[in-house]
């Protein structure tokens, strides 16, 4: 089959036909993604994109996670497609956020297409071989439960080996820097990207110059035109490391599990954090069936023996993908290839979950399956009848053995939930009663028709159209029908009501601090939700509880400090009255009492909660001078307040102090990049109760506004926002410029 530019933008636009027919459904559908991970993602997009829309403003603060937490550890989050949203979000305020998270998916989907296409081109002259590796890799990406392992780790890969390439090829400078440019915008304050990502790309081009002994290098050069590259390239990178060190705040407390302070995690739990590190999970490739929420390992049924017959193939071209293969498999498994990764790689004492990089090793798989294609399907190659005749009843026979296996599995019940109860360490996805029977049924369908496709091959000769096309339109079926089995198991049905919740609206200012989050009227939309599930769902269900009861992985230290001093008596009533529970969150005191202790003196068992102390310097303090103070007195006072404006990043109120001056806690947890006026004027915030923000009053009227200012963090907000912008225009040129040539 000759190439032409023709074949090439058919076969690309049925791929995006099928990946717009996917989200299409999911819109008209108002699907919601199913909860773990995925729920994670959507309602951190939402977040930032509904402050951007709602309050004119990027979200900088989060009031309602652990107290008050700095945004900056989730806007990583958001990728390109949203990132553009925030430069426009005037022209969206009357659409629903759900349909433009789904269009964000496709987004991401599209770059890895791209991507994955320019590359299966530089490897592969027959566009239906392209066109299989590209829509093998695309539809078997399922991202509804988890987001970060099945597509942020490879999304940008094969886009980025594409341009390093490139950049290898003739050593035009500007490919490098395009890839750098790439890098920076998907990798700012991510840890497992900035570990796991770089080391892919040099063991492929590793092996890339050893298979060729490094001749790519002797034509290198830098020229005069070339500068500016370079100075680009060094403006890029040093704005990534100075971000980084930069991000790593000293207030903020890392507890996620196994993490240490300073976010590191130690080799036991490099090697076994998020389970899945064992081999039998893979035949999940035979079986069709996925239950982990953190990965789906399908490559649809031809793609099993085209991996083989790829593996022992004679074209050199196959060693970078298949060295890649055996090291990430390996490296998933915790031998010591991973071992040898955590002391040597940089960056990757900060990685966990090795087990769930299995998205990264799919990505090897379908490059290996594209020269087995090549092998057994290009018709324009000669081949020996005998090669084809063995490849093929090799193929037919592994499938049909795969169809036995799975009509046993339907009527040994013992054995079917031996198997399926043992792919996979954490079912969060489907049951093991009829659905996984009816997926069974479906899946020796699929073994049969596959077998038939490969015990054809031997008896036709040269290229038969028919023929090709019941290959494409095979392979669609298994993927995109396991794409859409995938859909049923990890998302569901919004109600009209619940689907009214994904609209922008402004954030509410919450005066009192819950003790249980059910008492919020949007948490009903929780209970259809499976996994694990983050206190960033707080910012979604607007839900300003006293201690979270969802798993938090970060918050401010002043909080920790004051939670700690109560683990024990959470409930008690001292802390209710401090956390804002039992009194409003914005409290007034008639004094206010320096201490460079304030932890011991609220720890003190005659203290009820009743006065303010806040802390200064110890060098202003004599130690002790509040000895024979009465704890247990009553300095509140009943003060109303109106409140003027509120928002993630500020808070404006109203007081009229009618004695001679008093002292205002906001119960919203300190920071140095809060800022406070009053009146027009600036006034100093004190840390107050441990974690709060205090700070004195005049008598009379106040006008009180506490306001978050991170003139560094809007700086890398924006320079991702514009850097989206300008990558989804050059991904546009790219792909009509190189992609169909």
């Amino acid at each position: 089959m000759k190439s032409s530019r023709i074949n090439l933008i058919a076969l690309f636009f049925v791929i995006i036909f099928f990946e717009i027919l996917l989200i299409a459904y999911l819109i008209l559908n108002h699907r919601m993604v199913g909860g773990h991970d995925g729920f994670e993602w959507f309602v951190d997009q939402w977040y930032f994109v509904n402050g951007k829309v709602s309050h004119h403003e990027i979200p900088l603060w989060t009031p309602y996670m652990a107290h008050g937490q700095v945004t900056s550890y989730i806007y990583n989050r958001l990728g390109m497609f949203h990132n553009i949203l925030m430069l426009f979000s005037a022209w969206i305020k009357n659409i629903n956020f759900l349909p433009l998270f789904y269009l964000g998916l496709f987004f991401d989907k599209f770059i890895l297409l791209t991507g994955t296409w320019l590359l299966a081109r530089r490897y592969f002259k027959n566009p239906v071989t392209v066109f299989f590796v590209a829509s093998t890799l695309v539809a078997s990406t399922i991202t509804f439960t988890q987001f970060t392992h099945t597509i942020l780790l490879i999304y940008c890969l094969p886009l980025t080996l594409y341009l390093l390439h490139r950049f290898f090829d003739d050593w035009k400078w500007k490919w490098l820097f395009l890839s750098v440019f790439l890098f920076s915008v998907v990798s700012i304050n991510i840890y497992y990207f900035i570990s796991v990502f770089p080391l892919a790309v040099c063991v492929y081009f590793l092996v890339v110059f050893l298979c060729s002994k490094f001749k790519d290098f002797e034509n290198f050069k830098i020229k005069k035109t070339d500068i500016i590259w370079v100075v680009a390239i060094g403006v890029i990178v040093s704005l990534m490391v100075g971000i980084f060190f930069l991000e790593q705040d000293p207030l903020i407390s890392v507890h996620a599990p196994a993490r240490q302070l300073d976010g590191q995690v130690s080799l036991s739990c490099f090697l076994t954090a998020g389970g899945g590190i064992y081999l039998f999970k893979w035949w999940e490739v035979f079986l069709g069936i996925s239950r982990s929420g953190d990965y789906t390992l399908y490559l649809g049924l031809l793609t099993i023996p085209l991996i083989f017959i790829g593996t022992v193939s004679k074209n050199r071209n196959k060693y970078p993908f298949l060295i890649g293969a055996l090291f990430f498999l390996l490296f998933s498994l915790g031998t010591p290839v991973a071992s040898m990764a955590y002391y040597g790689w940089p960056m990757m004492k900060y990685f966990r979950h090795i087990g769930l990089i299995t998205p990264l090793i799919k990505f090897y798989l379908c490059f290996l399956a594209g020269f087995g294609f090549e092998e057994l399907f290009d018709f324009d190659k000669d081949q020996e009848d005998q090669r084809v005749y063995f490849k093929s009843l090799f193929s037919g026979t592994l499938l049909l053995m795969n169809g036995f296996f799975l009509s046993v599995l339907i009527f040994n019940p013992n054995l079917d939930y031996f198997f399926l109860s043992r792919i996979v360490h954490n079912s969060t996805t489907i049951d093991l009663t009829g659905t996984v029977i009816n997926c069974l049924y479906y899946m020796i369908c699929l073994s049969l028709i596959g077998s038939l496709i490969f015990l054809l091959r031997p008896t036709i000769k040269k290229y038969n159209p028919v023929y090709v096309l019941f290959i494409v339109l095979f392979q669609l079926i298994s993927m995109y029908g396991y794409a859409y089995q995938q859909i049923q198991f990890r998302t569901f049905h919004l109600m009209p009501q619940d689907y009214a919740l994904m609209e922008f609206q402004k954030i509410p200012f919450i005066q009192h601090r819950l003790v249980d989050d059910h008492q919020f009227p949007r948490t009903h939309l929780l209970n259809s939700l499976k996994g694990v599930l983050y206190d960033e769902t707080y910012n979604f269900t607007f839900s300003d509880i006293v201690d979270t009861g969802f798993r938090s992985d970060i918050s401010l230290k002043p909080y920790d400090k004051l939670s700690h001093l109560f683990y024990d008596k959470a409930l008690s009533p001292v802390y209710l009255k401090l956390t804002g529970s039992s009194e409003d969150k914005i409290q007034f005191f008639s004094n206010a009492y320096p201490s460079r202790n304030v932890g011991a003196v609220i720890h003190n068992k005659s203290f009820a909660g009743d006065m303010l102390f806040y802390y200064l310097d110890p060098s202003n303090l004599q130690k002790g001078w509040f000895k024979g103070l009465d704890l247990s007195q009553n300095q509140r006072l009943n003060i109303p307040y109106k409140l003027l404006s509120f928002s993630p990043n500020q808070i404006e109120i109203s007081v009229n102090v009618p004695q001679n001056g008093a002292w205002m806690q906001y119960c919203d947890a300190w920071h140095p990049q809060w800022k406070a006026e009053v009146n027009g004027r600036p006034q100093r915030i004190y840390l107050g109760s441990v974690a709060y923000k205090a700070i004195p009053l005049a008598k009379g009227i106040n006008i009180v506004q506490f306001y978050f200012e991170s003139n560094y963090l809007k700086a890398v907000y924006y320079y991702l926002m514009i850097s989206s912008f300008i990558w989804m225009g050059f991904l546009i040129y790219l792909l009509i410029s190189k992609g169909f040539v």
